[in-house]
Formats: C-alpha cells, sequence, structure tokens
C-alpha cells in the first residue's frame, strides 16, 4: 500500500473505471459488430456468422484497453506501472500451465454441480445454433489476443493497480474480482438463475488472476491464463456439442 487515495473514493474511482470499460466495450462492440456484417456481407453465408462473432469480440474487448488507457492519462492515473513481462522464468510457466489446469477444474466442478441443481450456466458463446468449427476457428485467437490482454489490462493492471495504493494485496485483489464479476453480470440477463454458478466461477477466477498478477508482478502471467483458461472451457463445449 502506498500514499494514495482514501479507500472509499478509491473503491468509487475503480468502480467508474469497470462500468466505463463496460460501456465503452458495449460501443466498440457495436461498431465491431457492423464492421464484422459488413465483411461478412462479402462472403458466403456459412463464413459469416464466423466472422461477425470473431470481430465482434475482438472490437468489444478494446473498450476495456481504451478506458484503462485513458485513466492512465489522467493525474489519478498518470503514475500507474503496468509491467506486461516482468522477470519471467520458468516458475511462470509452470503458474500458467498450473492454474490454467485448476480453473478449468474447478469450472468443470461447478458446471456438474450446476447440472444438479438443474441450471444452465452462462458461456461465452450464448446460442448453440451459431456454434461450429469455424466460430471456433475466430473465437480462439479472440480469447487469447483479445479478451485476455484487455481485460487483464483493466482489471489487474490498471484497477487492481490503482487499488494497491490504498489496500493491501488482499484488498486490491478481492476488490478488482468483485468488480471484474461486476461487469460480467450482464451476460446473465437473458438467464439470471445460471448466476448460481457463474457468479462463483468469476468471483474465483478474479481473485485468482489478481494473485497470479500480484505474485509474479508480470501482466503477462494472468493475460495467459485468462486466455487459456477461455480457450479450454470454450474447447470442452464444442466438444460436448459434438462440434469438434
Amino acid at each position: 500500500m502506498t500514499d494514495g487515495p482514501s479507500s472509499p473514493i478509491a473503491l468509487v474511482i475503480a468502480l467508474t473505471l469497470a462500468v466505463g470499460g463496460l460501456v465503452v466495450s458495449g460501443v466498440t462492440g457495436l461498431i465491431g459488430t457492423f464492421g464484422g456484417a459488413l465483411v461478412g456481407a462479402g462472403t458466403n453465408p456459412d463464413a459469416a456468422t464466423p466472422v461477425l462473432v470473431g470481430v465482434a469480440l475482438a472490437a468489444s474487448e478494446a473498450g476495456f484497453v481504451v478506458v484503462g488507457y485513458a485513466f492512465r492519462r489522467t493525474d489519478d492515473g498518470r503514475d500507474l506501472v503496468v509491467d506486461w513481462i516482468g522477470s519471467p522464468d520458468a516458475r511462470d510457466a509452470a503458474l500458467i500451465v498450473g492454474t490454467t489446469a485448476v480453473l478449468v477444474v474447478f469450472n468443470r466442478l461447478a458446471f456438474a454441480v450446476g447440472s444438479l441443481l438443474g441450471i444452465d450456466p452462462t458461456t461465452a458463446v450464448t446460442t448453440p445454433e451459431e456454434l461450429s468449427v469455424a466460430v471456433l476457428v475466430f473465437v480462439i485467437p479472440a480469447m487469447l489476443f483479445a479478451v485476455g490482454p484487455a481485460e487483464e489490462y483493466l482489471f489487474r493492471g490498471v484497477i487492481q493497480g490503482y487499488l494497491r495504493q490504498s489496500f493491501s494485496a488482499r484488498g486490491a485483489i478481492g476488490w478488482g474480482a468483485v468488480l471484474f464479476t461486476i461487469v460480467h453480470l450482464p451476460n446473465l440477463l437473458a438467464n439470471p438463475e445460471s448466476g448460481v454458478v457463474s457468479i462463483p466461477i468469476w468471483l474465483v477466477i478474479g481473485v485468482v488472476l489478481g494473485w497470479l498478477y500480484e505474485r509474479t508482478a508480470a501482466l503477462l502471467v494472468p493475460v495467459a491464463v485468462h486466455g487459456l483458461y477461455n480457450v479450454a472451457v470454450i474447447w470442452l463445449l464444442f466438444a460436448e456439442l459434438g462440434i469438434v
């Protein structure tokens, strides 16, 4: 903890950043959807949906980067240092692999509990009718090179880094995870009961990713885990549906 704003003020600013990221993400996502539709219109119908999904997903994530970058240009965020690489060693690689595996197992267990309760958890891809191998080809790079980097930049690099000035490591990680969960809540609008499973998953992921950033001081570590986790979960979803 360093000399930063009072805890309540820091939380209000962090909440504003999270909600701002969600709003701007919605705007850039709409722009991406329009652009993806234009690109897809020039292809055959089977290719149009995968292009649209990939472009819209990547564009929506740009909103988080815009908000994080803009905040770091202000007086409050000017001193924030976001170290992407840190001092990499073999332990970081082991952390990435091990943590990703643990989170995927946790996800499967949570989904199994949800199934026992008769709950269909929310996934990153909402409508099974859209799923195909072609969609997967576009979604995987988007998860690795757009979703992971963009969300970790804002929530761990900027928000957690900012909260760290006013809170202990545990406090910054915990509140960062709560805000990370909050911005995912709109995913529950079509299926609110799925929050019984999805909310604990998002909270745990947020805490784990925050811990990784605090421990390694390298944003690339939670970025890699976030992206690989998403890819693994989506791949398993496609496998369960017999698509791959």
